[in-house]
């Protein structure tokens, strides 16, 4: 079949063949580079589900405490509370620590424990929070939080800190 072609037509096919190539070559580098972008979107976003999954699931087993009234009792709270004040080396700063209880819609027990820090970086009290409010270490929530700077100069507070604790009634608290 090429033998009966000119030579002009035996050019124009063959220039109008490598074009195909090229552009079909182009489109397939194109589509490859599309996906491979795509992917690289999806592992960002499958790596910051994976947070959201965590602080979902986190959440969820406390919230699942509080409907079952599997809640810690108060001595798990204080022996957790004591863990995480000397990590952060503020238990030999607490100037006092006290619990109260009380009944919520006459189904729940609300466990309040009220901390009075003296003389601590604001540091370390953020880092006592975060292992409360988002690491879960505690089944509690902080409620109230002040600080003030008794000394001028200096980089250390008196800190307040309110944190609960929910139990179902009809379970033993201790």
């Amino acid at each position: 079949m090429l033998n009966r072609l000119d030579e002009r037509e035996r050019m124009i096919l063959f220039l109008g063949i490598s074009v195909v190539l090229i552009l079909f070559f182009a489109s397939l580098i194109k589509t490859l580079y599309t996906y491979r972008k795509d992917l690289e979107m999806e592992v960002i976003d499958s790596r910051s589900n994976f947070t959201t999954l965590d602080k979902a699931i986190q959440d969820y087993n406390y919230y699942r405490s509080l409907k079952s009234g599997d809640g810690e009792n108060i001595s798990e709270i204080y022996s957790k509370l004591d863990q995480i004040m000397v990590r952060y080396s503020l238990k030999d700063r607490v100037q006092s620590m006290k619990d109260t209880n009380s009944m919520i819609m006459k189904d729940y027990n609300k466990t309040t424990i009220d901390i009075q820090f003296r003389s601590v970086r604001l540091q370390d009290v953020i880092k006592l929070i975060y292992d409360i409010e988002v690491n879960k270490q505690i089944n509690s929530k902080i409620d109230y939080l002040s600080f003030r700077k008794p000394i001028q100069g200096k980089e250390e507070y008196d800190v307040n800190i309110k944190l609960s604790s929910y139990s179902k009634l009809g379970k033993k608290n201790g």
